[in-house]
């Protein structure tokens, strides 16, 4: 197969050096308005890695629209310093950059404009929950006059084209989608006169910018709900946007905030489900189309384009994970890539609760050239380090430490790398998290570490061994009596017990959830597939009230009703006797019954296995605990604790 992927493509007047997009999304970086050194480090970042075309989003075109606190003002000339900073650092590479410009309608928040929100129609949106105000002629002129001048603005700070957004949250998609735009004027009913706005502010755009400026867009080729915009639908869109609205490219995109799990896919959705939309919209037009989300891997892209099921092949978590993704496959080193395991919480997880985009694996990412560097300094004085535990805090604090340059050897009690996610991809639909380990082993094996595994480090050896630092990554295990009472195997197991294979568990299961996320939720799954009749019950006001931020809470509860598991919620254990379990509401203190399981599991958290550091502190020069051993988190922090600590070696 021909290797498409780095052939030049014209976009309008502008040319790409290859096929890979960085697709617009939030980072939560701006300080208020402007575009900040941490936009700039970000993306000069991918274009370094190879990335031929760079959408930059979060640019808001009015101030009347602002959805979350963390936008650009693509309406300010403030801007333009930023814009110009940013541009210019990017064309240091053969990488073009485009500025995506929206508005979001009634996907947006009077609490922080303390404005009314502005739809086609006076409707709330199912997330933002607030009713918008109907636009009236002025309410639309302004909208396209603020697209116009928004692109100018991004002309004049040196971007080389302009997307602007017609996906999942803008408004120009609400007036094309019967679901959203019910008017009964010339701006509602048909497809002619639902796309009559757009076509407004595209028409404004062009005539503003020139035709020698790309104009492109991103279209919602399928909302996937129903009375909805259908595929049917956008190519008859995207024939007239191309025709009558002179754009350049199409971005395409699926899905709205009724389906987030289609937008933000997890590891449990399968890849390139939606290739089939950007090749009906192909199809359907002449100018270029991006194929944007779940393509898996760099054999998938290059059968994209190959078979011109599409041009461009669009990636963000991708490429927030592995910057380097595109010059690693056209050097042949796809070995050598960090996949996305599509964990979604250290990027969608943390954009959505308005913190800085960041990346479970890569512990880089909005970071670049401020804490940690892809290449820390070689070390002045070479050191003898020992790592003690071979889970990614471990695995990562080795890396660390031997491209510094130190004489680094790791150890691993049991047989096979990886601690605690070995048990992570037991579970169903987590198996990818496995890769994070494949990763990082396959890293220290290029870098000539060694690896002892089923060997226990004990600290006499480890004074013996006369190491002149010594990294403990000897992870968490769960606490061992959470609540008060007499109780334990064969009856009261741990989630570890239970992956385990420690001891059988009965047909009726109670199951305790303080975790709130996949550890508790996709153990049950794995409960419930083996015909266990389970009951979770949660302190929580609901079950899986920590996947909400990830995307993932519909499709899980979906999935483990669907397989006849029962909630409880509102519920706290307070006393556990045998097999009795005494719990009460915690709201009305009255007692809850909780009896008759064959099994009780309980996720109420870990301790840190910190026993080995306590013993060595003091004795040893230099001595790091890192991860789950410092206190019982997530794999995000153990990695950017390992990678810290190897740095610092």
């Amino acid at each position: 197969m021909s290797n498409q992927l780095f052939s030049p493509l014209k976009l309008g007047r502008a040319s790409i050096a290859n096929r890979f997009c960085f697709l617009a999304h939030r980072t939560n970086f701006p300080t208020p308005g402007l575009m900040t050194e941490r936009h700039v480090a970000y993306y000069r970042r991918r274009a370094e890695g190879g990335c031929g075309l760079i959408v930059v989003g979060e640019i808001g075109v009015h101030p009347h629209d602002r959805p979350w606190e963390f936008m650009i003002d693509g309406y300010d000339r403030k801007v333009l310093e930023g814009y110009k900073e940013l541009t210019c650092a990017i064309h240091r590479r053969p990488t073009l950059v485009f500025a995506n410009l929206n508005h979001h309608g009634f996907q947006s928040s009077g609490a922080i404009t303390r404005r009314e929100i502005w739809g086609p129609s006076a409707l709330s949106d199912i997330a933002f929950g607030e009713t918008s105000k109907a636009m009236e002629p002025e309410d639309r002129e302004t909208v396209i006059c603020a697209f116009a001048e928004a692109a100018c603005l991004a002309r004049e700070g040196g971007f080389d084209g302009v997307e602007i957004d017609m996906g999942p949250e803008s408004l120009l998609r609400q007036y094309l989608s019967p679901l959203s735009n019910q008017r009964s004027d010339e701006y509602g009913g048909s497809p002619e006169n639902r796309m009559r706005f757009p076509l407004e502010v595209l028409a404004r755009v062009r005539s503003a910018v020139g035709l020698d400026f790309t104009v492109g867009l991103r279209l919602c080729a399928d909302e996937k709900f129903w009375g909805a915009i259908t595929i049917d639908d956008s190519e008859q869109f995207a024939r007239t946007f191309e025709t009558s609205g002179g754009v350049d490219f199409i971005d395409v995109s699926l899905g709205t905030y009724y389906n987030l799990h289609l937008i933000l896919a997890s590891m449990h959705t399968p890849v390139g489900f939606t290739v089939e939309l950007a090749e009906r919209i192909k199809q359907a037009v002449h100018v270029p189309v991006i194929a944007s989300y779940q393509i898996g891997s760099s054999q998938m892209a290059r059968k994209v384009v190959a078979e011109g099921r599409a041009d461009v092949v669009g990636y963000v978590r991708q490429l927030v994970c592995d910057p380097d993704f595109p010059e690693k496959v056209k050097n042949g080193q796809e070995g050598s890539v960090r996949y996305c395991v599509r964990d979604n919480k250290g990027c969608i997880g943390r954009v959505n609760q308005n913190k800085a985009i960041e990346c479970i694996q890569n512990p880089e990412v909005g970071r670049e050239g401020q804490v940690l560097t892809r290449g820390a300094a070689k070390a002045a004085v070479k050191k003898k380090v020992i790592v003690v535990g071979g889970g990614p805090a471990g695995l990562e604090a080795a890396r660390a430490a031997r491209v510094r340059g130190h004489d680094v050897a790791l150890f691993e009690r049991e047989a096979d790398l990886g601690g605690q996610i070995n048990l992570i991809g037991v579970r169903p639909g987590r198996r990818g998290m496995g890769a994070i380990i494949g990763y990082l082993r396959k890293s220290l094996e290029a870098i000539g570490t060694p690896i002892e595994t089923q060997f226990e480090v004990t600290s006499e050896w480890l004074l013996g061994q006369n190491p002149d630092a010594v990294v403990i990554a000897t992870g968490s295990k769960p606490v061992e009596k959470p609540v008060p009472g007499t109780y334990g195997p064969p009856v009261v197991l741990s989630v570890s017990d239970v992956l385990g294979g420690c001891y059988p568990v009965g047909e009726r299961v109670l199951f305790v959830d303080e975790n709130g996320g996949h550890h508790a939720a996709a153990t049950v799954e794995w409960l419930a597939d083996q015909g266990k009749k389970v009951l979770m019950t949660t302190s929580d006001l609901f079950i899986g009230i920590e996947l909400a931020p990830m995307g993932e809470l519909y499709l899980t509860r979906q999935r483990l009703l669907q397989k006849g598991v029962s909630f409880i919620t509102d519920v706290v254990v307070d006393e556990i006797v045998g097999d009795r379990v005494k719990a009460r509401d915690i709201y009305t203190n009255q007692p809850v019954s909780l009896g008759d399981y064959d099994t009780v599991v309980l996720d109420m958290g870990n301790v840190a296995e910190d026993s080995l550091y306590r013993r060595i502190k003091g004795r040893i020069k230099e001595v790091y605990a890192v991860g789950d051993c410092v206190a019982p988190r997530g794999i995000d922090m153990a990695i950017l604790e390992g990678r810290k600590a190897g740095e610092r070696l």
